[in-house]
């Protein structure tokens, strides 16, 4: 009887990267929404409109920081601080974490199948072996037989 292990369902790596995406880009347009209400009064201000809003948030989450779009007032900076430590580490955090998972994961189901075939390897060596014996066996209580006296 073949055991099979018990294993999660198939690891679609391709959809949790999908998740994380799109956890990312809501992420990024909530703050650039957030962000234009906080910039747009100041006359110093380079962010005017939803897309500047988006532009500096995408920027800022993914570390780049190109410094073309900043805020200049104090809650936009406080915004600009608080989507650095969450946006970023949440980002990267969920992308590696998901990335380590799957390999994890690919990892597992390759020792699985290796020790899956093992198994198989031993169980029908274990056949050949029983019917070897089996065979040696029924020979040698043959060969223990003594012959019958003729006549009787």
């Amino acid at each position: 009887m073949k055991i099979k292990p018990a294993l999660p369902r198939k690891f679609s790596l391709a959809r949790l990267l999908l998740k994380v995406l799109v956890i990312a880009l809501t992420f990024i347009f909530f703050f650039g929404a957030l962000i234009v209400p906080l910039e747009i009064d100041h006359p110093d201000s380079t962010i005017h409109n939803f897309l500047d809003g988006i532009w500096w948030s995408a920027a800022t989450v993914s570390t780049v920081g190109y410094g073309d779009v900043v805020p200049v007032t104090v809650g936009g900076k406080i915004l600009g601080i608080i989507l650095q430590l969450t946006g970023a580490s949440i980002f990267f955090g969920a992308l590696v974490g998901t990335l380590t998972v799957y390999i994890h994961h690919a990892q597992d189901s390759f020792r699985w199948k290796r020790l899956d075939e093992k198994m198989e390897r031993l169980e029908n060596d274990s056949k050949v072996t029983q019917r070897q014996l089996d065979f040696l066996i029924k020979n040698q209580q043959a060969a223990n037989k003594k012959p019958r006296p003729w006549g009787l």
